[in-house]
């Protein structure tokens, strides 16, 4: 038989051990749901990075077709975006021409 010291110790660890698997559970259902939480903002992230291409190529194309048609209303619609759009002059050909090879003479 046990003593009263051995069961009382008993009775602790018992209880200790309970404390122990109710606070692991706390802890697995935490971490999974910090998991599940992480894994849909990276999806997010993945996704808009993904989509980052395409929104480029709408906003240039606006830009474009905004300059070759001067309508103010989608520049104006640009910037208030946060998207400054400048108009560029035609490149010129402002190199001067190649000088023409002759022989050199001694």
């Amino acid at each position: 038989m046990l003593t009263i010291l051995q069961a009382r110790l008993l009775t602790l660890l018992g209880s200790l051990a309970l404390a122990l698997v109710l606070v692991n559970g706390t802890l697995f259902v935490m971490n999974r749901d910090a998991q599940s939480d992480v894994n849909s903002r990276q999806q997010f992230l993945q996704q808009t990075v993904q989509l980052e291409r395409l929104y480029r190529d709408i906003v240039k194309a606006l830009a474009e077709l905004a300059v070759k048609g001067g309508d103010n209303q989608i520049l104006q619609m640009l910037t208030a975006q946060g998207i400054n759009v400048s108009v560029n002059a035609p490149a010129t050909n402002t190199a001067a021409p190649a000088p023409s090879r002759q022989p050199v003479r001694p």
